[in-house]
């Protein structure tokens, strides 16, 4: 039987077949005699099969055919088209070329995911000289990670009567591409007012599509009295199943000025591709405060109807102020801690809330708040750390009176330079922080027991205690040991994520590294880090930065 497809010698199959490596093949000592012997019976009645199309040969870079001369099989093309989602029939003819009845199993192979497949196989009986059509059925499924383009495929037919024999036909299945754009807006901020009159919002865009896209983003509002723009680049490339954060910021330059109730702006933001074509759009909208709303303009109408009322009433709150700035504020019961900080000149030592017998203290108890004009604390006016903290006095100058380390005692300066040094630390900032995490109250115990000059955690003192060789978590010289060498942990762990820096490395201390990391992971900065994290780094870089 002739025909013009290519003859592929060998019995070679695609490397990456998934189905056809699981078809079953019969031993060599069950193969039949009739195996190696050529049919003695030609079928005229084939139509179809002496003349293939050379247009449905194979291209150069398709899975190469393997023809057979007892089963003999065609396709009506070599190329076929397919949208996601939907299905494309393959009719299969198989001819039985042989003087027995065979049975055929037809099913695909090549670089094809098992989803694509309706039916893994499909399979008839032939008797010999019969000829049937079969057909396989693709379906690749309509998400991102069906890749649009061409995808090299064969035909595949064998016969389990015959494990020899093998009909191998290429073709191309080319998968249309499809777009599909998800845009949502997130991070609604709160009402414009005068006081605020620029909102940042973030844009989220994720490519569903199976194919890139180059999107540029185009925002405006429905007044003129406010606009829209992207701090950062316009224009995207989004690859399927990519998805990004893209800034927007909504500046509203004119507030009404009289009105009962606030009013709604109404903003838009769309997608579009390179060709102009909207890939997606989304409306939002924000409240807009008037500068004079229902409150002012109930006072203004009091003020002007009743005069007399009016400057009564000022008198009276004039006089509440004079006596409330009069009052000084209550002190905190119990006796003064000693004094190892100094803060500015126009702000008052603060007291401790507990005494060395009770070294615990509640997690409402006051902090003191550093003046960010002055230095915070100065070397020769730091007493020296010892084994169990510092003893308080009442009215006396504070005294060690804890055992001295060896080599003589020294001063918390000199305690924060020795450590530092053996873990390439800014001293300066350890100090910062032992004053911001505890106010250098060695017995400082939090209620998440959180202890000593750092407050370090129980689960942190358990791993890194024993690295350094403390067991004291109230002794100042140990509880910075253990602080410092897991600053030095963290900040390792953040270089090898691309943060070296100082900031990271204290707010991974005080957030947790985990929560940091992922954070970091999702694409989060330091703009938009939590207030409280990076007030934290900031505070204590800057009151380092005070120290001589």
């Amino acid at each position: 039987m002739q025909t013009d497809d290519a003859t592929f010698s060998g019995d070679e199959t695609h490397p990456t077949t998934r189905k056809a490596l699981n078809m079953p093949v019969a031993p060599p000592d069950s193969l039949s005699l009739e195996c190696g012997e050529p049919p003695v019976q030609e079928f005229d009645e084939l139509s179809g099969v002496d003349a293939i199309s050379s247009e449905n040969a194979p291209h150069a870079w398709e899975i190469p055919d393997r023809l057979d001369e007892v089963l003999i099989a065609t396709l009506p093309a070599r190329r076929w088209e397919v949208e996601p989602g939907d299905v494309v029939a393959l009719p299969v003819t198989v001819f039985n070329n042989s003087r027995r009845k065979l049975s055929a199993r037809v099913y695909v192979e090549g670089w094809l995911d098992e989803r694509w497949m309706v039916e893994p196989y499909v399979q008839a009986s032939l008797e010999p000289g019969e000829r049937i059509t079969l057909e396989l059925n693709l379906s690749p499924p309509r998400h991102a990670g069906t890749e649009a383009g061409d995808h090299p495929l064969a035909v595949v037919v064998r016969s389990p009567e015959e494990p020899l024999r093998m009909v191998r036909l290429g073709f191309t299945l080319r998968v249309l591409p499809f777009k599909r754009l998800a845009l949502e807006v997130r991070g609604m901020p709160g009402p414009a007012a005068w006081w605020r009159r620029a909102l940042d919002v973030s844009v989220r865009l994720s490519n569903q599509g199976n194919c890139p896209l180059t999107v540029r983003l185009e925002g405006w509002t429905t007044t003129l009295a406010a606009s829209l723009r992207l701090p950062g680049s316009e224009t995207f490339i989004l690859p399927p199943g990519g998805r990004l954060h893209a800034p927007l910021r909504l500046t509203v330059h004119r507030l009404p000025w009289i009105g009962l109730h606030s009013r709604e702006l109404l903003f838009t933001v769309r997608a579009c591709s390179d060709e102009g074509e909207t890939l997606a759009q989304v409306r939002r909208s924000v409240e807009v405060h008037p500068i004079l709303g229902l409150w002012q303009l109930a006072a203004i109408g009091a003020l002007g109807t009743v005069a007399a009322a009016s400057a009564l009433l000022l008198v009276v709150v004039s006089v509440l102020l004079m006596r409330y700035a009069a009052t000084p504020p209550p002190a905190v019961a119990g006796e003064p801690a000693p004094a190892v900080i100094v803060v500015a000149l126009n702000q008052p030592l603060a007291s401790a809330a507990a005494s060395s017998s009770a070294p615990a203290r509640s997690a409402d108890a006051p902090r003191l708040q550093p003046d960010p004009s002055a230095p915070l604390v100065l070397p020769d006016q730091v007493t020296a750390p010892g084994s169990g903290g510092p003893v308080r006095a009442l009215a006396a100058p504070y005294t060690d009176v804890s055992a001295p380390p060896p080599g003589g005692p020294m001063t918390y300066a000199q305690m924060f330079q020795t450590i530092a040094a053996q873990y390439d630390l800014d001293w300066r900032m350890l100090a910062a922080q032992a004053y911001v995490e505890s106010g250098f109250d060695s017995l400082a115990l939090s209620s998440a027991g959180a202890m000593g000059l750092m407050q370090v955690l129980p689960t942190t003192w358990r791993e890194w205690a024993p690295v350094v060789g403390v067991n004291d978590p109230f002794d100042s010289y140990s509880n910075v040991q253990v602080a410092a060498i897991y600053l030095d942990y963290l900040r390792t762990q953040l270089a090898r994520q691309g943060r070296p820096e100082k900031e990271w490395m204290l707010v991974a201390y005080h957030w947790g590294i985990d929560r940091l990391s992922a954070f970091l992971a999702e694409g989060g900065d330091w703009q938009t880090l939590p207030e409280l994290h990076r007030r934290y780094a900031e505070d204590i870089l800057r009151i380092a930065r005070t120290l001589p």
